[in-house]
């Protein structure tokens, strides 16, 4: 309740006299013999008491708009005085977590009791050092190995009689894949049969040169014949024996010819067979049946998918941080598969211009054949650095303001915090270049909440 006390003036008790018509020597009220009204109250104090309400109002809003302010002003004299008692400060470092810190003095220092470990619940791992190894993720496509892969021509020219397999089908090594009705085979074997005929008249010439001269040699110790006799069947031996010798070569060369060209055993003779020399997929077939081919054109083409190859896209640093040897593990499109491992076999040396990449040829094993060619697969390379390195787990890593920091256990209730230089950073660990050794333990799971009770603490010293 606001008690308005009221100020008499000098105006107010001529307003007062002249309001209320009073004659020096009359009672008041009697003036005219009839009583008189109530007296009005004048402009000005009308005036002064509708400022007076306005003024309260003002100051009342100002109150209740600082009303912290005020109250954090004045608290610290009414608790001095006794009229009030402390409440506890809800800012104090830990209160967000339900975690009182015992010692939070100390710079970059959190001191925490058992109790407020748990309650964080923190986990702790330690710094190892280890070899640094990089993750290059990148697309990749399957390809079938070069080395595995044969392009099977005919071996003479001749008409399509007979095709035993088309695209897909597995093959064996010396299966028959397809027989043609070739006039190259009984030209083979004609010319060995008259090569294997002029062999024999040479060897029979050079038998009779041969004892001619042995005739000649003994009817010249007789004087029965000159020398230049003996000399001349000397010249005639050795042109049958070169004779001899063409005749021989001759023949080689139509067997070689006629046995590769030779039909399969049961065949007739004029049949010429293309088998695969591998075992493996047939991947295409160029001849069509009663089709006329020859030896320039590919029949089939024949791949062994046991062991494939994967072209990973290298891009940018990739290309020079990933060499031979390293691991890679291939995720491919297949229900219930785990991925593949490999490893890179090669880096093309030159960049396709189209997508300024370079491939990475990888090895993997495929004994049941479940990736395909040109497949679509996800690539990851476990690129060796060439050094080792202290990690920690990556759970242990804040970000501030100022960088990447990590809370060391250096006692039972005591973490300290420390910046950290980074270096190849992981989902599962992180390289530290500076900041923390091998062997020490560290925060990993909860160390957001240090780095909160750290920060308030900071802010409290500040206000």
């Amino acid at each position: 309740m606001l008690l308005i006390a009221e100020t008499r003036t000098p105006l107010d008790d001529e307003a007062d006299t002249a309001g209320h018509g009073a004659v020096r020597g009359q009672p008041a009220g009697r003036a005219s013999g009839v009583d008189a009204p109530p007296p009005a109250p004048s402009a000005a104090r009308r005036r002064w008491l509708a400022g007076g309400v306005i003024a309260l109002l003002v100051l009342g809003l100002a109150g209740w708009w600082y009303r912290d302010i005020v109250a954090a002003s004045i608290a610290p004299i009414l608790v001095r005085v006794g009229l009030a008692t402390g409440a506890p400060d809800a800012a104090a470092p830990g209160a967000s977590a339900g975690v009182t810190p015992t010692d939070p003095v100390e710079d970059n220092v959190v001191r925490l009791d058992a109790e407020g470990q748990r309650r964080l619940g923190l986990s702790f791992g330690q710094a190892a050092s280890r070899r640094i190894v990089l993750p290059v993720r990148t697309p990749g496509t399957i390809a079938f190995d070069e080395r595995r892969v044969t392009h099977l021509k005919p071996r003479t020219s001749g008409r399509v009689l007979g095709l035993a397999v088309q695209p897909g089908d597995r093959v064996r090594a010396g299966q028959t894949l397809a027989t043609l009705d070739a006039a190259g085979v009984l030209d083979a074997r004609n010319g060995l049969a008259a090569a294997q005929a002029g062999l024999g008249e040479a060897q029979a010439t050079e038998k009779v040169a041969e004892t001619n001269l042995k005739r000649g040699s003994d009817l010249v110790k007789m004087g029965g014949i000159a020398q230049a006799e003996v000399d001349r069947r000397q010249v005639d031996l050795a042109k049958a024996h070169a004779a001899t010798l063409s005749a021989q070569s001759q023949v080689d060369l139509y067997r070689a010819q006629y046995e590769r060209l030779a039909p399969a055993q049961g065949d007739a003779p004029g049949i010429s067979a293309i088998v695969s020399p591998i075992d493996g997929v047939v991947t295409a077939a160029g001849i069509t049946l009663g089709e006329v081919v020859d030896t320039n054109r590919d029949a089939f083409t024949v791949a062994d998918p046991s062991q494939i190859q994967v072209l990973a896209n290298l891009y940018g640093r990739d290309i020079t941080t990933v060499k031979a040897g390293d691991r890679a593990t291939v995720e491919a499109p297949i229900r219930d598969h785990p991925g593949f491992e490999g490893r890179v076999r090669s880096v093309n040396a030159a960049i396709d211009p189209m997508t300024n990449t370079a491939p990475a040829r990888i090895e993997v094993a495929n004994p049941d054949g479940s990736l395909r060619a040109n497949m679509f697969v996800s690539v990851e390379i476990a690129a060796d650095l060439g050094r080792e390195g202290v990690t920690v787990p990556a759970a242990a890593i804040q970000q501030t303001e100022d960088g990447p920091v990590a809370f060391v256990r250096t006692g039972a209730d005591r973490f300290e915090k420390r910046a950290l230089t980074l270096g190849v950073q992981r989902t599962d660990w992180v390289e530290v270049r500076a900041g923390i050794a091998a062997g020490e333990t560290v925060a990993t799971l909860g160390s957001f909440g240090l780095k909160a009770i750290l920060l308030r603490a900071l802010l409290g010293s500040t206000d």
